[in-house]
């Protein structure tokens, strides 16, 4: 028997560093990722990181809110409302409970300026710009090239050199 607690309690180490590693790879894309200043309504408006669904490493991100990145304020919203994040996010993170929404999400959303994250299976080369994954053991990767342009970001050579590229095309 415990043995068995244990080998729970391990795994359960396991998840939180497995989220804190997501939570640090959103938080690193805000700083390495540039908006025009065309995505923001004023030189005071926040830089809007948004967590719809489920997201469990969120927890992580709320000890970040109000942090300034280069000249803005990050805001960190969580949400299960679609309206909450309707109105503009500039880093939108998926909940996996939403993949069969993905492509009405991108078709109804105005992706202009929006830095899309998710950890699902092809989320990347289904239209979302940034696709982090888990292999064996390592969380990696990847970026939709293609779509960051398309969504006029910039973004670090720095955090190119450690992604796989995906080109949508």
């Amino acid at each position: 028997l415990t043995s068995i607690g244990s080998a729970r309690a391990e795994e359960d180490l396991d998840k939180v560093k497995e989220y804190q590693v997501k939570a640090l790879f959103l938080y690193n894309f805000a700083n390495f990722v540039e908006w025009p200043d065309d995505a923001f309504t004023s030189a005071a408006s926040p830089l809007r990181m948004c967590l719809y669904g489920a997201v469990p490493f969120g927890e992580f991100l709320d000890v970040v809110n109000g942090v300034a990145i280069r000249d803005r304020v990050l805001q960190v919203v969580r949400t299960t409302d679609y309206a909450k994040i309707s109105s503009g996010c500039h880093i939108l993170f998926v909940g996996i409970e939403h993949r069969q929404e993905l492509q009405r999400f991108f078709r109804d959303l105005n992706h202009l300026f929006v830095l899309s994250v998710g950890n699902t299976d092809n989320f990347a080369a289904e239209g979302g710009v940034v696709n982090i994954l888990r292999t064996r053991d390592q969380q990696q990767f990847e970026i939709n090239l293609t779509k960051a342009i398309e969504n006029g970001l910039l973004i670090s050579s720095d955090l190119l050199a450690l992604a796989r590229i995906i080109n949508e095309r």
